[in-house]
C-alpha cells in the first residue's frame, strides 16, 4: 500500500483540524442560540401562524430568515476556515518538508560517493539538529574514507619496501652477484622483522577494534611498568638521546592487564624515539585527583597543530615521510587508544612543533587502603 507523501499529511491534516473545529463550534452555537431564542419567544410570546417549530414554539417568517442567516454564517465561516487553513498548510509543509528534501538529496549524493556534499541547517530545530548531524556524519565519512585510501598506500607502501629489498637480495645471492654472508643474513632478518611488525599491528588493532582483545585484570604497578619499558627501549634511542622515567607516587597501582598496559607504553616511547634526534624522552607517572597518569615528553620534531586531533586515528601520521625509522605504519596510537579506553582511561596529547610533543594516558586509580 502506497503511503501519501509528508506534505500532503500535513496539509490534510490542517484543513480537517479547522474544518472539524468550525463545524463544531458552529454546531454548538447553533444549538445554543436556538435554545436561547426559544426561551426569548416564550418570554415575548410567540408568532402564530403557519412556520416552523422549535419545540412547542411556531416562529414566524423573521424568525426563520434570522437562523437561516445563522446557518449561512457558520457555513460561510466553515469555508473562510478551509481556505485560510489550505493556505497555512501549505506554506507550513513546504517549511518542513523543503529541509528533508534537501537531507534526502545529501543522503543520495552520499550513497553515490560524493562525500563532499553538505546541506544546508535550516527549518525547525528538530531538523536543524537533523541536518547538522548529517553534516558531522558527512564530515567524519569522508576524513574516514581519505584515511583508508591513505591506509591502502601506507600498507602497500610498508609492504613493497621490504619484500622489494628481500627479492633484490635473494636473486642476488642466487646468481652469485652477492655472498649470503653474516651481514647479508642480518639484512634480510630486519626487512622480514619490519614486514613481521606490521602484520602484528595490522593484526592487534583489528581483534582491538573487534572488541575481541582479552584482557587480564589484577593489581599492577605503573611505575614498575614504565621502568621496565624505559630499560628495555635503551638500545632503541639515538645515541645522544637521554631516556628516563620518573616516578612522582609512592603506589602507582592500577587494575589492569599488565602486558597490554606495557604495550601501550611501549608504543608510546617507541613513537617518541622515532621523532628524537637529540635531548631527551622522559616517561612520567603521577596521580590527578583519582586517576594514574603516564606521560611520554620528548624534545623531538613536534606535531603540528593541525595534525594533532587525528594522531590516534588508525595509519594517521603527522610525518608524511615513508621512511620506517620516521614515519611508522601510523598504528602504534591506534593500538594505545583502544587499549586505554578498553581500561575505562582516555589518551591525550600537546605538542609545540619543532620544540617536542606529551603525549600519554590516563587510568582510573586502584583503590587505596
Amino acid at each position: 500500500m502506497a503511503r501519501s507523501r509528508l506534505s500532503w499529511q500535513v496539509f490534510s491534516a490542517i484543513v480537517l483540524v479547522a474544518l472539524a473545529s468550525v463545524l463544531a463550534a458552529g454546531f454548538i452555537a447553533r444549538r445554543a442560540l436556538s435554545d436561547a431564542f426559544a426561551v426569548y419567544l416564550g418570554a415575548y410570546g410567540a408568532h402564530m401562524g403557519p412556520g416552523m417549530g422549535i419545540g412547542r414554539m411556531i416562529l414566524g417568517a423573521a424568525e426563520r430568515t434570522f437562523l437561516a442567516g445563522v446557518d449561512r454564517g457558520i457555513v460561510v465561516s466553515a469555508a473562510v476556515a478551509a481556505v485560510i487553513a489550505a493556505a497555512a498548510a501549505t506554506v507550513l509543509a513546504g517549511y518542513l518538508v523543503r529541509p528533508l528534501r534537501r537531507l534526502t538529496d545529501g543522503v543520495e549524493a552520499i550513497a553515490g560517493g560524493d562525500l563532499s556534499h553538505r546541506v544546508e541547517v535550516s527549518g525547525p530545530t528538530e531538523i536543524e539538529e537533523l541536518a547538522a548531524a548529517f553534516n558531522a556524519m558527512a564530515e567524519s565519512l569522508e576524513r574516514s574514507e581519505a584515511l583508508r585510501r591513505r591506509m591502502v598506500s601506507d600498507v602497500a607502501h610498508e609492504l613493497r619496501n621490504p619484500i622489494a629489498a628481500l627479492r633484490a637480495q635473494a636473486e642476488a645471492v642466487a646468481e652469485g652477484v652477492m655472498p649470503l654472508d653474516e651481514v647479508r643474513i642480518r639484512s634480510m632478518v630486519e626487512d622480514l622483522e619490519q614486514l613481521s611488525r606490521l602484520v602484528h599491528e595490522l593484526q592487534e588493532l583489528a581483534v582491538a577494534e573487534a572488541g575481541a582483545m582479552r584482557y587480564d585484570m589484577q593489581a599492577t604497578d605503573l611505575c614498575d611498568i614504565a621502568a621496565r619499558e624505559v630499560e628495555r627501549a635503551r638500545v632503541l634511542a639515538t645515541p645522544g638521546v637521554a631516556l628516563s622515567v620518573a616516578c612522582s607516587v609512592d603506589d602507582g597501582s592500577v587494575v589492569a592487564d599488565e602486558f597490554r598496559i606495557a604495550q601501550a607504553v611501549r608504543n608510546l616511547i617507541g613513537n617518541a624515539l622515532r621523532h628524537t634526534s637529540r635531548g631527551s624522552v622522559v616517561v612520567t607517572v603521577d596521580r590527578v585527583e583519582g586517576w594514574m597518569r603516564v606521560t611520554v615528553s620528548d624534545t623531538g620534531s613536534g606535531i603540528p597543530e593541525k595534525d594533532l586531533p587525528y594522531i590516534f586515528e588508525r595509519f594517521y601520521r603527522a610525518d608524511e615521510a615513508r621512511a620506517a625509522s620516521t614515519g611508522g605504519a601510523g598504528l602504534g596510537l591506534a593500538i594505545v587508544k583502544r587499549i586505554v579506553e578498553d581500561h575505562g582511561g582516555q589518551v591525550f596529547a600537546s605538542s609545540v612543533e619543532g620544540v617536542g610533543s606529551a603525549i600519554g594516558f590516563v587510568l582510573p586509580a586502584a583503590p587505596q587502603e
